[in-house]
């Protein structure tokens, strides 16, 4: 009944709605890609890519009559402790050799892998690993692939040798004592701990599964961005440490769980660099590797991960982490790429981060500047766009003709082409133009239990559909344009992003705020403009909510149709209705037609206008 009155009241709103703002115009979006299917070539065939509105894109892969070598003709064996310079000796063959088959005998091999693994210049290579085990036990980046084109590794598996350093452990707070600043980390499932273990970050987890996230509770301590905070550490039981900190632990309860990482962001599994394009990794499974799985950047376009695993053994049960960072991370990319058909979990971050860089000014001195920066790809010729500090558009752009990166301090000095004194100020926000992540497909994967988020998805061209999301312990998508000065500068702005058929259970599980989130954040501040345009958001079900479905911001032209949304009967007392928040810079929404199930009764979707609250109840339905 409040809903209809509600309603009603809406609808009489309307009646005046000359009283309120016009609407900002909608945005066009420009034609979607189209490419040519590739001519034949007798060493390769393609899978074609239908995307976001009939966008279509190729990537290529080795195939026909490829000249077939064993990895054991350099070496390698299951019976060597090290056969890591022999696998290098097998992949300087694939660089000298195009058309080649590089082929494993099953088994694991260990690689005391002091580098990165080189795969440079490759054409037309592919790596069977024929259901191997690459076995790796040093904290550097596993494979660099750079400057290649047409690539796959195939039935290859990538495990971590937890004998030698474990990922993590879990830990159970006794003894707290938050006056004192002290506390007891006991690990049950340890008879002995190292008393100078790596403790890098520290989650809460669910108790009784062991995964990320407790439910309703989001106790976390990121140790390596300030060492200092723990005073010391003392070992007072074989597998009991005695924590002295600086009140960082202070909200840590007797008998709360954790999961203590002992890496972060201190490696990855495979970095695509160097305009590498159609690259494939189909049927990779990762069990655990010391930080991101796998990352694309410096302009690599055209790459796949399909029908892959990321997540821990599942015969260890002891294994509570896959990677300490994210499973997949993007940026600064030419795009043109599909993630599908893949089980991710467990990772100590994102299980997909696409994004392109940005930066801050921080000087001007005539056709010089200071840019702030940690994240982005610069090179001399490139073209910076500027935005104000606030994110609104501006017609500034200045070609780059001079650069030097600061990197342990992140800034760069940049010299332009020409004089921009006098129009940009500091604070204004940069962006490459040369760099461009989007054209994507992100179709058929299981996304769960994993820390943070399940995908952000911050470029523009993308269709995001019949995934299934799990108990991912923050969003299970997040759109935004994100800057936190010393941490991350990312998201370029969306224009066009199809998320549809899927499903999201449990989603949220650490009751963070909502299932979507569509917004920026600029130190804390929200941007004053519309970067995100033509989302839509159709024939998704939501189901076991902690909070709300839908949290938009900046955003100009928002379907969010046809969904169904089931709150469950365990939402925490207090907590929204799993409906809808609309900012302040919104505007050309449509909201209609959802079924809504065990939502408290009276709630509408909310907005922070009245002339859009008016426009969204004027059509929501009870």
């Amino acid at each position: 009944m409040l809903v209809k009155f509600l309603s009603f009241i809406a609808s009489f709103l309307m009646l005046f709605e000359f009283l309120f703002p016009a609407q900002v115009q909608k945005k066009e979006s420009p034609e979607v890609l189209k490419e040519p299917q590739p001519e034949y070539n007798a060493n390769r065939s393609f899978d074609k890519i239908e995307g976001a509105d009939g966008a279509v894109f190729y990537i290529e892969r080795p195939a026909g009559e490829l000249d077939e070598i064993s990895v054991s003709a350099f070496g390698m064996s299951p019976e060597r402790k090290d056969n890591f310079q022999e696998l290098k000796a097998a992949l300087n063959y694939c660089k000298n050799h195009p058309n080649t088959k590089l082929k494993f005998e099953s088994g694991t091999y260990y690689l005391d892998n002091k580098e990165a693994l080189p795969l440079i210049d490759f054409e037309n290579i592919f790596i069977d690993g024929a259901g191997a085990t690459l076995m790796f036990s040093n904290v550097v980046t596993a494979m660099v692939f750079r400057g290649c084109d047409c690539v796959e590794i195939n039935n290859l598996k990538i495990d971590w040798d937890w004998e030698k350093l474990p990922l993590s452990d879990i830990a159970v707070v006794r003894n707290a004592d938050s006056k004192k600043g002290t506390l007891d980390f006991v690990f049950p499932e340890k008879e002995e701990i190292d008393e100078n273990m790596i403790i890098s970050a520290v989650s809460q987890c669910d108790p009784e599964t062991l995964t990320y996230g407790a439910k309703y509770s989001n106790k976390e301590v990121y140790v390596y961005q300030d060492p200092s905070m723990i005073k010391s550490v003392t070992k007072t039981d074989k597998n009991v440490l005695h924590i002295e900190h600086n009140g960082c632990f202070k909200s840590f309860k007797d008998g709360d769980t954790f999961i203590l990482r002992h890496y972060v962001y201190d490696s990855s599994v495979a970095q695509i660099q160097g305009e590498s394009r159609n690259i494939t990794f189909d049927g990779v499974t990762v069990y655990g590797y010391p930080g991101s799985g796998f990352v694309a950047t410096q302009k690599a376009s055209h790459f796949q991960i399909i029908n892959s695993y990321i997540g821990s053994d599942p015969e260890k049960k002891d294994r509570h982490t896959s990677l300490g960072a994210d499973a997949i991370h993007i940026a600064n990319s030419d795009g043109c790429f599909n993630i599908s058909g893949c089980d991710i979990s467990g990772q100590g971050d994102d299980a997909l981060n696409v994004h392109d860089g940005l930066g801050v000014v921080k000087s001007v001195d005539g056709n010089k500047i200071q840019l702030t920066a940690n994240a982005v790809y610069l090179r001399e010729g490139d073209v910076l766009k500027f935005r104000d500090e606030k994110f609104n558009e501006t017609d500034i752009s200045a070609e780059i003709s001079s650069l030097q990166n600061h990197s342990g301090e992140q800034y760069y000095d940049i010299t332009f082409t020409e004089d921009v004194s006098g129009r940009l100020s500091t604070g204004f926000i940069a962006y490459n133009t040369s760099c461009c992540s989007e054209n994507y497909v992100i179709r058929d994967n299981y996304i769960h239990e994993n820390r943070a988020r399940g995908f952000l998805l911050q470029s523009s061209n993308g269709l995001c559909e019949n995934n299934k999301f799990y108990k991912t312990e923050m969003q299970a998508i997040k759109i935004v344009m994100d800057i936190t000065h010393g941490l991350w500068y990312e998201g370029t702005g969306v224009d066009r992003l199809i998320v549809r058929n899927n499903e999201f259970d449990m989603c949220d599980y650490i009751a963070l705020g909502e299932v979507i989130t569509i917004g920026s954040n600029i130190d804390g501040d929200e941007a004053v403009s519309m970067p995100f345009t033509n989302i839509e958001i159709t024939d998704n079900t939501f189901t076991n909510l902690s909070e709300r479905v839908l949290n938009a911001n900046n955003v100009n032209g928002l379907v969010f149709t046809s969904n169904t949304i089931d709150a469950g009967k365990t939402m925490p007392k207090g907590l929204s209705s799993a409906r809808a928040y609309f900012g302040r810079y919104c505007d050309n929404i449509t909201f209609e037609n959802n079924e809504w199930q065990n939502c408290l009764a009276g709630e509408t979707a909310k907005a922070k206008k009245p002339s859009l609250w008016a426009r969204i109840n004027n059509a929501c339905e009870g």
